[in-house]
């Protein structure tokens, strides 16, 4: 009779709250229940299956040992992710959030955190992308969006909110150093901040970030700021990353006990946006140094909605760039080399866009074409020089640009 009540309650209190097809997307859209016990839950959902081309001949017959670190070059689709979101609301202000990712390869938990807003002060505690990460409107990252914000952290953080400025600091568990790809396939890996480990092993040496950030809305012009400091994870960053990965890396640092070993870490930034009636123009640039490597890097774009057949669509133009820069390092005066067996060791640019249709309120399409450039660090001497002047292909860059389109279906 018990259970009988509890399904009773549970059904009788089911509510599902739509917007109208023609509004815009907004919290409204979502699954809320209540449980007996007076708490709300919000439940919202997003697939997105996409085509996936990348340029040059596909298949082992046109494969080279310098360019099979491509993943595929042969079109192919995918569920690039289906997401459940879930919003416990315990009151007014205190709720925890947490999403479920399923992809081709696994399932986990993307994020999970409590959110404490009241009186323009908001906490956040548990694991998210950094408070200065940005929400796109295009499938695709900027370059140093994958280098250094794309990747979830445990942290505390806290965000006071004052009329046209916002102040912000967080206290975080580091991510660790790892890689991933700067476009759509998994191809050609740069440097990035990573996701936490998932390993309790991984975890061993785990060191402690904190940062600071502002922002200024002077209308039509916003501004932001940040910066975070910490150091090197005890030897998994510095040795199994940088020492193992970077051939001039261990140059500058040498043979040292680990104690000896340079942890250095920060990285500091800032982001400018314009509102025009034409559209919304924004600039970032970032500069990091791990250890002895420095990095640095930034992106211009430019975003514009339309109406077509009297739906929405918004197209975007972005350029950036991230490259290893050694003439900027106070630590060492040296001069470091990209490698072409190492896609990490590489200078990169890309050329980014974008087209997105609102088919409805739950549905879009996304076009996105992708230039890439590298600088390989290959040169005609060491082509016609491989494998005892048998020589080999000429590769200062790659053949890669990446055509994408995806269908996100939402709830």
């Amino acid at each position: 009779m018990y259970k009988n009540n509890v399904i009773f309650l549970l059904l009788t209190s089911f509510s599902i709250s739509q917007d109208n097809l023609n509004d815009s997307v907004t919290e409204q859209n979502k699954i809320s229940f209540n449980l007996p016990s007076g708490v709300n839950i919000d439940v919202a959902g997003e697939v997105e299956f996409e085509f996936v081309d990348v340029e040059g001949a596909g298949g082992a017959i046109n494969s080279t040992e310098f360019i099979q670190k491509v993943e595929t070059r042969s079109p192919h689709v995918r569920i690039d992710k289906a997401v459940l979101k879930f919003k416990i609301l315990y009151s007014d202000n205190i709720s925890f959030r947490f999403g479920l990712r399923f992809n081709d390869d696994n399932a986990y938990v993307d994020k999970s955190y409590l959110l404490i807003e009241k009186n323009n002060t908001k906490y956040e505690i548990g694991s998210n992308r950094p408070a200065i990460a940005l929400k796109r409107g295009i499938e695709g990252y900027p370059l140093i969006g994958t280098a250094f914000w794309k990747g979830r952290q445990y942290h505390v953080d806290i965000e006071k909110k004052y009329p046209n400025m916002n102040f912000g600091a967080s206290l975080a568990l580091k991510r660790p150093l790892g890689y991933d790809s700067p476009a759509e396939d998994k191809s050609y890996r740069i440097l990035v901040y990573d996701n936490m480990p998932n390993k309790t092993r991984d975890w061993d040496g785990v060191t402690i970030e904190s940062g600071l950030r502002a922002s200024f809305n002077l209308n039509p012009i916003k501004i932001t700021g940040w910066y975070y400091i910490g150091k090197l994870y005890d030897d998994y960053d510095w040795q199994g990353v940088l020492m193992n990965d970077f051939t001039d890396y261990r140059i500058a640092q040498g043979t040292v006990l680990p104690k000896n070993a340079n942890r250095d870490h920060y990285w500091f930034g800032g982001r400018a946006e314009l509102k025009t009636a034409l559209g919304l123009f924004r600039g970032e640039y970032i500069y990091s140094l791990d250890g002895y490597l420095p990095r640095s890097g930034y992106y211009v774009e430019f975003g514009t909605p339309f109406k077509l057949m009297d739906l929405p669509l918004y197209c975007l133009f972005r350029y950036g760039e991230l490259n290893i820069n050694p003439e900027s390092n106070m630590y060492v005066d040296q001069n470091w080399t990209a490698e072409l067996d190492d896609p990490q060791t590489w200078d990169r640019s890309l050329i980014t866009l974008a087209a997105v249709y609102e088919l409805t309120t739950y549905s879009k399409i996304k076009f996105e074409y992708y230039i890439t450039g590298e600088t390989t660090g290959d040169t005609q001497e060491l082509a016609d020089s491989y494998n005892n002047n048998a020589g080999r292909d000429f590769q200062p860059d790659m053949n890669d640009n990446q055509l994408l389109i995806q269908f996100e279906l939402n709830f």
